[in-house]
């Protein structure tokens, strides 16, 4: 019995050591941006960054602030700077570019779930985004299908309404990307 529970026990050390060399401990996210069956995590990168927002007159002709792009770098966990994050402008959504060339979009065949950060007040919602490749090239990111952003600090819009129309403002924020590729 006691040599059951040290193999037992031996095992699960060697599972969550396998867990961190594969790219850390993956945190638990709520079930709106839980990733589809048949897929695995094939990289976790920190963007440090800002949210930009633009100054837009609503419905009411009330001025508001309205997302205009995000613009981040990419880490590694040793804080390597491997890419960045950012608004393309002729295809009106967001894309991942690593130092390597390779480069994802959102695929607006699937909406962007969501799901409130543990500080909803100040936080950026966690997303999971379905991802494609805009111009097919090779690297790390190319058999990337989904990316989840989670872990988000700060970014959200202020709270103030804005003063005058066509004004941005960045908004610093930080979050933990993790792309998904099918599982092989």
């Amino acid at each position: 019995m006691m040599r059951m529970l040290r193999a037992t026990g031996l095992l699960a050390a060697l599972v969550a050591l396998s867990a961190r060399v594969a790219g850390g401990d993956a945190p638990a996210v709520p079930k709106e941006i839980a990733v589809p069956a048949g897929y695995a995590r094939v990289l976790t990168l920190h963007a440090k960054g800002v949210q930009i927002y633009k100054s837009v007159a609503g419905k009411d002709g009330k001025l508001k602030w309205e997302l205009e792009a995000p613009l981040a770098d990419l880490a590694d966990d040793k804080g390597a700077r491997v890419g960045h994050h950012f608004g393309a402008p002729t295809l009106g959504v967001p894309a991942w570019e690593a130092n390597d060339g390779s480069r994802l979009v959102r695929d607006k065949a699937e909406d962007v779930k969501s799901a409130p950060a543990k500080k909803p007040e100040t936080d950026i919602p966690w997303l999971l985004v379905r991802v494609k490749s805009d111009d097919g090239s090779p690297g790390v990111l190319a058999k990337a299908v989904y990316v989840q952003r989670i872990q988000t600090e700060g970014g959200k819009a202020p709270a103030d309404a804005p003063k005058r129309a066509d004004t941005r403002i960045g908004v610093p924020y930080t979050a933990t990307y993790v792309f998904y590729a099918r599982a092989e």
